[in-house]
């Protein structure tokens, strides 16, 4: 039988003016008679992630959605559908993304395109004077992200936001916040693991498949899980090391060169660890599939999915941070235009220098996992910005 087919979106719903910050602005404030001031958005990308921050982004009060724009007639014509149902006004299509960056009646831009865009979008959104909210990577290179955070800087007034919804998600935000306080005690490692049984997936033209647009699944997937330890640990760690295996999917996908399975362990100065593997070649059985991350410490333990926080000391109850589904797609893109509205500059979810290191810690678990071995991060081109 041939493998199920599963969208990105899909799939990613079986989990969950210095280098330091990415500047607010004082574009929008809120009205004088309470209302919401309307934001007026281009969407470049409507594909399954587009597609999911569209209708997101229609469910909040004064965004407004005057265009959108995508490579695929199909694509553009099912934005426009959305927005029209939505708000019975069909927007304008536009092919090139340049052709909405310049127009002047928008304020800012989301873009959901495939990774090696990333960089060349969102910079030339921000010379264009517009926010920009920008898909996970913040850029495939190190030197990529440098170039947007220096672009960022000579521009003070525009809000750049990355989409790492987690820092968005309250259950994230609180747990991460009482395991740096010390509630878990001393930290000893974190186990996680990402599995599918319904590989390959390969994004529209095939763009997931092939690592010089995606960056390979560490860095355009995986990096929200290292982005959450780099968050727990105030930094990316020191080295990894890994194995994994590529071209189980040559018959479905010739040419296909990211990494179908892989596993790393990753090691801070301060002596934490964390273990992680991603598959896509799991058998259709829920015992098989889906995600989880933990966090142990000398007093606890923390499981992200479900929000469990238990302790050792059995005295102590066991509790649940903010059960059931957290749309943080929508808490994400809540913050972007609080901080377009904003009358002062307002610090993002995630800074673009922590950005930054989730693709630093990326590609540092690239290079373990195809080299098998411990590799260290001063191997990978530089020392991370201060976050």
């Amino acid at each position: 039988m041939p493998p199920i087919t599963l969208n990105r979106r899909r799939f990613l719903g079986c989990s969950a003016a210095s280098l330091a910050l990415s500047p607010g602005a004082r574009a929008h404030p809120t009205s004088t008679d309470g209302s919401e001031h309307p934001v007026r958005i281009g969407l470049i990308g409507v594909g399954n992630r587009g597609t999911n921050l569209l209708r997101a982004l229609l469910e909040l009060p004064g965004a407004v959605v005057p265009v959108v724009c995508d490579p695929e007639p199909r694509h553009r014509a099912r934005g426009q559908g959305i927005v029209e149902k939505a708000r019975g006004q069909r927007p304008d299509a536009v092919e090139d993304p340049r052709r909405l960056i310049e127009r002047g009646d928008l304020d800012a831009v989301i873009a959901a395109v495939p990774c090696d865009l990333h960089e060349s979008i969102t910079g030339d959104a921000v010379r264009a004077g517009k926010h920009v909210y920008a898909e996970k990577p913040l850029a495939l290179t190190v030197a990529g992200c440098d170039r947007l955070i220096a672009e960022s800087a000579r521009a003070p007034g525009v809000v750049v936001h990355v989409g790492f919804q987690r820092r968005s998600n309250p259950r994230f935000q609180e747990g991460v916040g009482r395991v740096r306080d010390g509630e878990l005690g001393a930290l000893i490692e974190a186990r996680g693991s990402w599995t599918s049984s319904n590989g390959p997936l390969t994004g529209h033209d095939g763009w997931l498949g092939r690592r010089d647009r995606s960056g390979d699944f560490m860095v355009e997937q995986a990096i929200h899980i290292w982005d959450v330890l780099n968050w727990l640990q105030g930094g990316p760690p020191v080295r990894a090391s890994g194995w994994g295996l590529k071209g189980l999917f040559e018959r479905e996908q010739p040419g296909r060169d990211v990494t179908d399975h892989y596993a790393v362990d990753l090691a801070w100065a301060d002596g934490f660890r964390a273990t992680f593997s991603q598959s896509y070649i799991a058998p259709a059985d829920d015992h098989f599939t889906g995600s989880h991350l933990r966090v142990m410490g000398a007093e606890g333990g923390l499981d992200f999915g479900s929000g469990a926080l238990t302790f050792r000391d059995r005295r102590k109850p066991r509790q649940t941070l903010h059960p059931g589904s957290q749309n943080d797609t929508r808490l994400a893109l809540e913050a972007f235009l609080g901080a377009i509205r904003a009358e002062a500059p307002t610090p993002p979810p995630i800074s673009l220098a922590e950005a930054r290191a989730a693709t630093l810690t990326g590609l540092l678990v690239r290079k373990a996992v195809d080299e098998a071995r411990l590799v260290t991060i001063d191997e990978i081109g530089d020392r991370p910005a201060s976050a």
